[in-house]
């Protein structure tokens, strides 16, 4: 993603220049984890190119679900059409005959725009899993499917990680499931897998919305800007979103920058994933205002 500057007034040249060597700077979120989009390890069949070729349409699969938060990708004729040759950045085998593989994750993100399907963006709550699962390893498998990070319930700083609960009682030779973020609750009854995909899905929806098939060009207002540390840290924070393709600092009056963004999605999702994050505050608008006077608070 590029950052660009138009105008920066009241603070010149120099200012301009530190935030542009400030910019890399990277902060941890406490309740989210950051997927790896475009990176999966599949099984291979075999060790013959034929079976490496089924390995790379597995792994392309396996990507369509885990960036798009819908399982349905894996099946969709623009996916099954592509060819994984043509995405393929790197991969490597492994002695345990486990495929490897990273995709370019500008092409790959247009085949899936071109699929009608949506973006989950990286930043992703973290979901603490309470269930008396006889294998974990098989429900650590679903998520990785499905680009959803877990932590065990019990685990070191498990409970002060997670930003989400999934709860598993035993029912027969299944579980019922509950799923909760954000205050509200969703259920379902199944298989390991299946609770894996209740969160997931319930994720996907707030976090994938139609509107991420496409970009668009926001004007932000954002007030904090007490001083040069913090604006290094808001281009830092902005530039770091992964469904931000472009940010352009237009004028500075105060305390309140002006940007202008392109984002995968809209105004809402940018502060929804933005709160996964922590730095980025949304300011409720004000009913008796014309217009807000700043969208979002910077914190550091």
């Amino acid at each position: 993603m590029r950052t660009s500057t138009r105008t920066l007034s009241r603070r010149g040249p120099a200012v301009i220049a530190a935030l542009a060597c400030s910019a890399a700077l990277v902060w941890a979120g406490d309740a989210r984890s950051d997927v790896a989009l475009y990176e999966v390890t599949v099984p291979l069949r075999g060790a013959t190119e034929a079976d490496r070729a089924a390995g790379m349409t597995d792994a392309l699969r396996a990507v369509a679900v885990r960036a798009s938060g819908r399982r349905e990708a894996a099946d969709s004729p623009a996916i099954a059409a592509a060819k994984p040759a043509n995405f393929v950045q790197r991969y490597s085998t492994t002695a345990d005959r486990m495929l490897k593989v990273g995709f370019d994750a500008r092409a790959t993100e247009q085949l899936l725009q071109q699929a009608g399907l949506p973006l989950w963006p990286a930043e992703r709550p973290v979901t603490r899993v309470s269930a008396p699962v006889g294998d974990p390893a098989a429900l650590e498998a679903a998520a990785a499917w499905r680009g959803l990070p877990i932590v065990w319930s019990g685990a070191e700083s498990a409970d002060d990680r997670a930003g989400a609960v999934l709860s598993g009682a035993p029912s027969g030779t299944e579980f019922a499931w509950s799923f909760t973020y954000d205050g509200r609750t969703v259920q379902a009854r199944g298989t390991a897998q299946d609770g894996v995909n209740l969160a997931a899905d319930t994720l996907a929806s707030r976090f994938a919305p139609p509107s991420t098939r496409s970009s668009v060009s926001l004007t932000l207002r954002i007030g904090g800007m007490d001083d040069l540390a913090h604006y290094a840290g808001l281009l830092a924070c902005l530039r770091e979103l992964s469904l931000v393709r472009n940010v352009e600092v237009e004028s500075l009056e105060g305390s309140v920058v002006a940007v202008r963004v392109t984002v995968r999605g809209d105004r809402e999702l940018l502060a929804r994933v933005a709160a996964l994050e922590g730095r980025l505050q949304p300011v409720p608008p004000d009913a008796e205002a014309a217009a807000p006077a700043v969208d979002f608070i910077y914190q550091p």
